[in-house]
């Protein structure tokens, strides 16, 4: 987490997944049954919007 945040962003503007799931702060590779090539995917958090 916080070597992704050493790009400017704060811990709080970006969430982590993995296989579609949220990934704790806690979390390791084994808990998370991650493998080899396996990718996290990084999204930014995002407020507001509007109902279309």
């Amino acid at each position: 987490y916080c070597s992704y945040c050493l790009g400017g962003l704060s811990m709080r503007q970006i969430r982590f997944r993995f296989d579609g799931q949220p990934i704790n702060e806690t979390d390791t590779p084994s808990q998370l049954e991650m493998e080899d090539e396996d990718t996290i995917d990084v999204f930014q958090q995002q407020t507001g919007g509007s109902p279309l």
